[in-house]
């Protein structure tokens, strides 16, 4: 059942759960736009949606769909821009972070064949045009030493494939429970992955990273992170 949390005639903002697909694949799955698509229908409404911020499969958190082929252009528009939505998550991390607060700033580039992105270096990015720029801001809201696991907000600055996964992954502080970004930089057990995986309760399909605040037409909605809860 769709989690709404907020909807005018134009818009829809849902908290998607972690294991939930975004949009229509492979397989028999509900996916939260045909679901949303459904639900107009059922208020007598035109069957259209458009996502506008897709959240990878294990991710939970706010998405924003837009409910006629204006309302996505413009926020279509909007999501384009640097800057052009407030986004903020929250994640679990493995291992202490450096720094209380930072900003990483990296070239990403995706691989559409196996559905990955990773970091191109600065000075090849410059000739390669499929590198995009990718940026986040970070600050650690705690860091428990038992289980060498920290605590972030992340404001997304750019909204690129897998960002927040590969840069956070590229530090060798890898979200808890996201194996696909890390094996495909270092090997789990450089970093605590399983034991930090077992100190944490998940359910199928989900990582530790939570879309819990997004600031549309200068309101900010806000949900608390699944995997804390």
């Amino acid at each position: 059942m769709l989690n709404i949390i907020h909807e005018t005639k134009d818009i829809i903002i849902v908290n998607k759960p972690a294991g939930q697909l975004s949009q229509g694949a492979k397989g028999f799955d509900l996916d939260l736009v045909s679901e949303v698509m459904t639900y107009n229908a059922s208020q007598g409404k035109p069957a259209y949606a458009a996502i506008i911020n897709r959240l990878d499969r294990p991710v939970s958190g706010l998405v924003l769909i837009a409910k006629n082929k204006s309302a996505a252009a413009k926020y279509s528009t909007l999501m384009q821009k640097e800057g052009g939505f407030n986004k903020q998550y929250e994640a679990l991390i493995c291992g202490k972070l450096s720094e209380l607060k930072g900003t990483f700033v990296d070239y990403l580039k995706k691989d559409g064949r196996t559905n990955t992105s990773a970091i191109v270096p600065a000075d090849a990015a410059a000739n390669d045009k499929e590198a995009k720029l990718s940026k986040l801001e970070y600050e650690v809201i705690s860091y428990d030493e038992v289980k060498d696991i920290t605590h972030v907000r992340i404001h997304l600055i750019t909204g690129r494939h897998h960002q927040i996964r590969v840069q956070f992954a590229s530090r060798r502080n890898p979200l808890v429970r996201d194996y696909k970004c890390n094996h495909s930089l270092h090997n789990t057990a450089d970093c605590g992955m399983d034991n930090a995986v077992k100190a944490v309760a998940f359910k199928r399909n989900q990582i530790a990273l939570c879309a819990v605040s997004l600031t549309v037409d200068n309101k900010t909605y806000s949900v608390a992170p699944e995997f804390l809860l």
